[in-house]
């Protein structure tokens, strides 16, 4: 079983929102930074400037201005990170087409980032029960999200307590 230290960490892990992300221009060192700082509770991998350029030339991650970085760079970047473990880069570059059809980035980036902390206390509550979305209106792009992030939660929950290293 895991350490309730780091039952505790997923009880309280908390991705920033896009209003807590910084508003600045951000050179790649920092981008892979503050990325390693939202997800490395949960995800032991930290993206490399080489990863990165593979983001781009997939067209999972746009690509920088002028060797610069914005918040929405930040948003991809880390959904990347969190799910890369489960699907293929091309999977999601989908994922963020079908995502960016429908709700602007700051909307859909956000509620990524509860329905992903909500999987994880699903997953590791060990009740066998499910937590209620945080969804008010079902729509086939909140399934999709509530279904890829029940799936990186999920891989998650079995790395950290049956697979450790």
């Amino acid at each position: 079983m895991v350490s309730s230290d780091f039952l505790h960490s997923i009880t309280d892990y908390h991705i920033p929102r896009y209003q807590e992300l910084p508003n600045i221009s951000l050179y790649l060192d920092q981008l892979i930074d503050i990325t390693k700082d939202a997800t490395c509770t949960v995800i032991d991998e930290v993206p490399t400037g080489p990863m990165i350029n593979n983001y781009v030339k997939l067209r999972a991650l746009p690509p920088a201005v002028s060797k610069r970085y914005s918040r929405d760079h930040l948003c991809y970047l880390i959904i990347i990170t969190l799910l890369k473990q489960v699907f293929t880069l091309p999977q999601i570059a989908q994922f963020f087409e079908i995502q960016r059809d429908t709700y602007p980035l700051e909307t859909a980036y956000n509620f990524f980032c509860g329905e992903f902390e909500n999987a994880l206390k699903e997953a590791f509550s060990f009740t066998g029960k499910a937590l209620p979305c945080i969804e008010t209106k079902r729509t086939e792009q909140t399934i999709l999200v509530r279904c890829v992030v029940l799936a990186a939660a999920n891989r998650i929950f079995v790395e950290k307590t049956y697979f450790k290293k």
